[in-house]
């Protein structure tokens, strides 16, 4: 798969996403080997890790306040579910 083809399911998996469809991003990874579906995942990390440094120098922070606030976000996120596996 080329990179454009990895940018395109990345985009198509984001709208998914956004319409609330898992299973809809399920099937579009489905078919994928491996490494492009690696390849996406990576992709969406760097995505969504714009995405929050944004929201941080929104408010007048910068990178390291990002990942404060992810780190808050996973501590939640485990106290929340009880370390489930």
């Amino acid at each position: 798969m080329s990179e454009y083809e990895w940018d395109r399911t990345t985009m198509a998996v984001v709208a998914c996403a956004l319409a609330g469809d898992s299973e809809g991003a399920v099937e579009l990874l489905r078919p994928l080997p491996q490494r492009d579906t690696c390849h996406i995942a990576v992709r969406l990390a760097a995505m969504a890790a714009d995405a929050l440094i944004t929201a941080a120098e929104d408010t007048g922070g910068d990178r390291a306040e990002a990942l404060a606030r992810w780190q808050q976000c996973i501590l939640q996120h485990e106290t929340e579910h009880g370390g489930e596996g």
